[in-house]
């Protein structure tokens, strides 16, 4: 290493800026969200609650009104704490009805048929086929069950604010809110039916309402279910009024997917650009090496030219990387 730097007259110092500017944006890329999940947990609660839950009332004694917000805090903790993040509670939460061993069995497919592809229809020395295969057939799988979540999670909450107004009608209407759980569960669409049919059957087996809410939160870990769980067991330990509560709730559910739509809307140009600037590297690198192998061999062929390569990889991936977290918007 020492004697390609110093064949190629590559000094300490800019050795230093290049490693200083690689970490510098590898930090960027995967800095956290400084705001905390249970800090925008409680400014939504607040936004569906709003003085009836969080604030105090006008003529409420203050005793009471510290014993609500105890509650909600108590109700937070049991929703957003203790959700286990295992592959069986992924699969579940894809709608998928695999065991582990299922899982297991189709990765294992994955690898071999993968590796036997790479073996047979490319160039590839067997372990640099075997190791691919294995990267890629291990993570198929994977990348299968978070698509899958994420479509279910979207058709959900799609569903959801229909499911809420079902409620709200119901009980000011003076039904108890078990019928109007069990007639979302009969004419709901899916996956929202499948789901409160799954809480009755939990409620069936003497499972109190505000655990078996508490587990629809975990089996669709959106906000709006986590904000549908708090509300219910907050007003199941405190009273109040639950159609006010949750037509406010279904209020707030139908103005994040509006948000939603319009920021889409306004960053459909910003992210196609950013697709035409990550995709026209690997374009002209392709043309160039139809037209002209000979110019680019330079690049594949010495060990500095893929040197180059590896580096340009790195930074168009970090690129990529920058430019989709700066058009992807949490709403």
């Amino acid at each position: 290493m020492l004697e390609l730097l110093t064949r190629y007259n590559i000094g300490s110092l800019e050795l230093g800026v290049f490693v200083t500017v690689t970490i510098l944006a590898a930090a960027l890329m995967f800095a956290s969200n400084p705001q905390s999940g249970s800090a925008k947990l409680r400014k939504r609660v607040q936004r569906v609650g709003g003085n009836q839950l969080l604030n105090q009332r006008a003529g409420e004694d203050p005793i009471d009104a510290e014993m609500r917000k105890r509650q909600i805090r108590s109700a937070m903790k049991d929703t957003s704490g203790n959700q286990s993040t295992s592959i069986l509670t992924k699969m579940r939460q894809a709608g998928l009805d695999w065991s582990r061993r299922k899982y297991m069995l189709v990765t294992l497919a994955c690898i071999v048929a993968l590796s036997v592809v790479l073996l047979a229809f490319t160039t590839l020395p067997p372990p640099v086929s075997g190791i691919l295969g294995l990267i890629i057939g291990a993570l198929a799988p994977y990348i299968y069950v978070k698509r899958s979540i994420k479509k279910r999670l979207k058709r959900f909450s799609n569903e959801f604010p229909t499911a809420l107004d079902i409620i709200v009608r119901g009980v000011s209407a003076g039904l108890p809110l078990s019928e109007c759980i069990k007639t979302i569960a009969r004419e709901a669409k899916e996956p929202v039916r499948s789901e409160f049919q799954m809480l009755i059957n939990d409620q069936s087996v003497g499972m109190p309402l505000e655990k078996a809410v508490h587990r629809l939160a975990t089996r669709v870990p959106l906000a709006e279910t986590s904000f549908f769980a708090i509300v219910l067991a907050v007003q199941s330990r405190s009273g109040g009024s639950l159609a006010e509560i949750l037509s406010n709730l279904s209020s707030v559910v139908r103005g994040r997917k509006m948000l939603d739509a319009q920021i889409k809307t306004m960053s459909a140009e910003a992210k196609m650009s950013g697709r035409m600037i990550g995709s026209m590297p690997l374009l002209v690198a392709g043309a160039l090496f139809y037209l002209s192998p000979d110019y680019i061999a330079t690049l594949t062929g010495t060990g500095i030219g893929r040197m180059i390569l590896m580096g340009c990889a790195f930074w168009m991936f970090t690129g990529v990387m920058i430019m989709k977290k700066m058009i992807n918007f949490d709403v």
